[in-house]
């Protein structure tokens, strides 16, 4: 799905996630019902323009409760002949003519990365600090409760 947030997911031109959710229960099901011991492994992108750290801290929570430790992830690279290159390299989206802002320094894109980690042990006192400046208490007590 390579992201959680529809508004980003848009920009992207990606369905909502909400048919990957309706899929992953699908698959769990039939894993259940047919006594198999297949995984899924979704793939994720940070730092994608229009994509926002707040973003990020939701699609930690999403893929936890859909029980994910994501590994399968990278931070957005732009590739030529793109809209989302454009967009990262204008910070305007070319139909619309929006701003769009795109994390483009290495610690604003190490902002949006640790999400995808929030298991790990060196990023949990980062993303909790991160979480209480966005005023976001309920991540907190769905990622570490």
């Amino acid at each position: 799905p390579e992201h959680t947030n529809d508004e980003v997911l848009n920009l992207m031109r990606k369905p909502s996630f909400e048919y990957f959710e309706t899929f992953v229960k699908l698959f769990n099901e039939v894993n259940k019902q047919h006594h198999l011991n297949q995984q899924l492994i979704p793939y994720f992108i940070s730092s994608h323009p229009g994509c926002k750290q707040q973003h990020m801290a939701e699609l930690a929570a999403k893929t936890k409760a859909l029980d994910f430790k994501l590994e399968q992830v990278q931070d957005f690279t732009p590739t030529p002949m793109t809209l989302a290159t454009e967009m990262y390299y204008t910070g305007i989206h070319p139909y619309t003519l929006e701003k769009i802002s795109a994390p483009n320094t290495p610690q604003q894109k190490l902002n949006q990365r640790k999400f995808f980690f929030w298991y790990q042990k060196e990023y949990k006192n980062e993303i909790i600090n991160d979480l209480k400046k966005m005023n976001r208490m309920d991540l907190i007590k769905k990622l570490y409760p």
